[in-house]
């Protein structure tokens, strides 16, 4: 008996949870029920509305269509429109004459200048029209069609036609100016009759366009319409309510629809914008027109769905533990790494992302091994996958309590380091290198293994929603710039570094669209003879001014151009503006003055180089004299023969050859009496160790440099003259030119035409000396 009791009471507990349970799941599937009669009653109420807004987007494009009609009529007669027309009244006359009886209009008109015809049909024409005296709504659309633009004016009962109609005009030009405005009278039945037009089988619907004021401009001719009123906001069956949302709606330009209840009949009413003189579509349909048959359609949906509902809860209660366990196992799939256990490269991110959010100081690292594909090779793949889950462990040790890592694909490991002083991250990792390195597997062999590491920071970081991503994307151009070192490394994200390498990659991949769009710009500094004060010449020089007006002075990219031999098509190209200018110059009248262009060496090199210079200056028709080409000494190391040869030829052409930057570094006064030169500049580092205090013996080399090149009948011109200390020591010295800020800096070649061509012996610009 005591267990009847007892299995009685465990059916009791049983049955009560089935019960419990049959109330839960009813109580859902009233729930669904209800939430999908809603929701179907929502799509049903969407479904109305869609279909009354197509509707009436066809009542507004036939209504546009039919002025567009009229518009595109009087534009093109417009068109056609000569000066001799709009001085000829008759002619004219007769053409809006042929036109209007063509198409069929009761009336058309011209008013232009001193001009005014009207013509009415059966009424003939009347010229010397005053424009004033038509009715207000034309003369308003006039005056639009008189600022240059097509203007519709709004519909009005014209006495001396007997009808409601509506004016279409658009201004006559010739050329740019506005002569005169064409109009066309079109009667408003014609609207009217696309009101006419149901769109709905099952019933009918009234469309009517009213004013902004809310006043009918044309009524539907529908016999059952309920009775309307002058305006539609002295309809009885809208409440103030709905007057007050229409007039808000018409005020803001917008569209909107409303439930109207007329005798227990249910009705849509759609306010629609026409996009013209303020008018909108007012259309009033029965819900039931609209919807028809759909009404079943969604109510069987709904028994439907509860059926599916229902056997989809059943579904759901027996497989929520499948789902539960699959769930878990796709997570750990997702975000775990099997090899080690820790996180995997997504998993890592997304605990990062977390920890970003909470604003502490810390420092993401990479560390990768060096080649280890080769410890792969060498060893085995299983043997490799060990020592990766070896490299997990210690780094799992090494970590802090709220530290974390994850590793990628292959030998990348991420690291989280709380804190920002790198000099103890720093020893950190190194420390963790030490300790991989002597993993049991490598101990005992003779593979050297290495590691290089890159590392940033949250110092200077700006904390927004992109800064995991940022650093993750850092902290890979630590790791390159870190691998470059083939050594035990760790490398410390640089921005500036890595700006320095967005501007060499901007460099590389925009160069040769900056030369084809003449981004780069000629600039000219002044050459000053030192015997009388007057412009000698002048140095080219190049700037790149970028699309987005940025300029990129020389030192940016030239050092990268001598790199990847972009240079040798740049100073040909910097010849050209050269002779560009100079030419402009003798066509001007001025008399020009010499320009030099400094040339790389790799353009010695290439066969033909002599003749490209030549077929310059023959294609601008300037003398080669005027054309100075600058080289630097170090292109004649090891081959002067060779060089001269190159050198002998451009000056039997005409051109001069200039030795650059000398002094600068180890000069060779035998390549300079060796290499047959027409100029020799003399670098500023010479000049500044001339003029530092009593240094006699620079002073004595330089002099002797100076009276060398009087020998050889060599120009010199010292650089960088910047004071007036700078010009008097190198007259004493004998140079014969100077250049440099204290005469002016490099300027554009306009402003160079403005201050120096044809200007007299005063060269010297104080400002320039100042500005720098």
């Amino acid at each position: 008996m005591k267990r009847t009791k007892t299995e009685e009471t465990a059916m009791e507990r049983k049955a009560g949870k089935l019960t419990a349970a049959a109330v839960v799941i009813s109580l859902i599937l009233l729930a669904g029920g209800c939430l999908i009669y809603f929701l179907l009653q929502d799509i049903l109420e969407s479904t109305t509305e869609s279909r009354i807004r197509m509707s009436v987007a066809e009542y507004r494009s036939n209504l546009l269509r039919l002025v567009e009609s009229d518009i595109q009529m009087l534009q093109t007669l417009e068109s056609f429109c000569e000066e001799s027309d709009l001085s000829d009244e008759s002619r004219l006359a007769n053409r809006l004459s042929m036109v209007m009886e063509k198409n069929g209009f009761p009336g058309m008109a011209y008013f232009g200048e001193g001009m005014g015809i009207v013509l009415n049909r059966g009424k003939g024409v009347q010229t010397g029209a005053d424009p004033d005296t038509m009715p207000a709504p034309m003369q308003e659309a006039m005056k639009r069609a008189r600022e240059g633009n097509t203007a519709v004016s709004d519909i009005y009962d014209s006495e001396n036609m007997g009808k409601e109609i509506f004016v279409v005009c658009v201004p006559v030009t010739i050329g740019d100016e506005v002569r005169g405005v064409l109009a066309v009278a079109d009667p408003a039945a014609r609207m009217e009759e696309l009101f006419n037009v149901q769109f709905f089988t099952d019933g009918y619907s009234y469309v009517h366009l009213i004013g902004q004021d809310g006043r009918y401009r044309l009524h539907s001719h529908e016999d059952t319409r309920p009775q309307e009123t002058e305006s539609v906001f002295d309809n009885q069956y809208l409440t103030d309510r709905m007057k007050k949302g229409m007039r808000e709606v018409m005020e803001k330009g917008g569209s909107s629809i409303f439930t109207l209840r007329i005798k227990s009949a249910g009705y849509k009413v759609l306010l629609e914008p026409v996009g013209m003189n303020g008018w909108y579509l007012f259309c009033v349909t029965p819900s039931k027109v609209v919807v028809g048959s759909v009404y079943w359609t969604i109510a069987g949906a709904q028994a439907a769905f509860l059926v599916i509902l229902a056997f989809c809860l059943f579904m759901i209660q027996s497989g929520y533990r499948m789902l539960k366990n699959s769930n878990r196992q796709l997570l750990q799939a997702a975000y775990v790494d099997p090899l080690t256990g820790s996180c995997n490269l997504s998993g890592f991110v997304r605990r990062l992302e977390k920890v970003c959010g909470q604003g502490r100081e810390f420092s993401l690292a990479v560390l990768n091994i060096y080649q280890f594909k080769f410890i792969n090779e060498i060893f085995g793949r299983q043997q490799g996958d060990r020592l990766l889950r070896y490299v997990g462990k210690l780094i799992q040790e090494e970590l802090g309590e709220e530290e974390f890592y994850g590793r990628d694909t292959g030998d990348y490991f991420y690291l989280f380091l709380l804190g920002t002083d790198r000099e103890q991250t720093e020893k950190r990792l190194h420390k963790l290198m030490r300790v991989i390195k002597e993993a049991p597997s490598l101990k005992n062999s003779s593979y050297h293994m290495m590691f290089y590491c890159g590392v940033t920071d949250t110092r200077e970081q700006e904390r927004n929603a992109e800064l995991s991503s940022r650093m993750m994307t850092q902290v890979m151009f630590a790791l390159d710039k870190a691998g470059e070192t083939h050594q035990d490394s760790v490398w410390f994200y640089d921005s500036l570094l890595h700006e320095r390498e967005r501007l060499e990659n901007y460099i590389e991949s925009h160069m040769h669209q900056a030369l084809k769009n003449g981004e780069f710009r000629l600039y000219l500094q002044p050459k000053i003879s030192l015997m009388d004060g007057k412009l000698a010449g002048a140095e080219a020089l190049v700037r790149w001014v970028t699309e987005d007006g940025r300029t990129l002075y020389p030192n940016d990219f030239i050092p990268l151009f001598e790199e990847n031999s972009f240079c040798t098509r740049l100073d040909l190209y910097m010849v050209e503006c050269a002779c560009r200018h100079i030419r402009r110059w003798m066509e001007a009248g001025i008399a020009p003055a010499p320009i030099s262009v400094n040339q790389t060496r790799l353009l010695f090199y290439e066969a033909d180089y002599p003749q490209k210079l030549k077929e310059l200056v023959e294609r601008y028709k300037i003398p080669a004299g005027l054309i100075t080409l600058e080289i630097l000494e170090g292109l004649a190391i090891g081959n002067v023969d060779e060089m001269n040869e190159k050198i002998v030829l451009l000056q039997e052409e005409g051109f001069r050859i200039s030795m650059d930057d000398f002094g600068s570094g180890y000069s060779s006064l035998n390549v300079m009496g060796a290499l047959k030169i027409d100029e020799l500049k003399l670098d500023r580092a010479f000049l500044m160790e001339v003029a530092e205090g009593n240094n006699l013996r620079q002073r004595a080399v330089m002099e002797m440099v100076i009276g060398l090149t009087r020998r050889l009948k060599i120009t010199t011109v010292a650089e960088g003259v910047e004071t007036q200390e700078d010009e008097r020591l190198i007259r004493e010295l004998g140079c014969d030119m100077g250049q440099g800020y204290f005469y002016s800096r490099p300027v554009n070649a306009e402003e160079f035409d403005r201050r120096f061509m044809g200007m007299g012996a005063e060269c010297k610009d104080e400002n320039d000396t100042k500005e720098r």
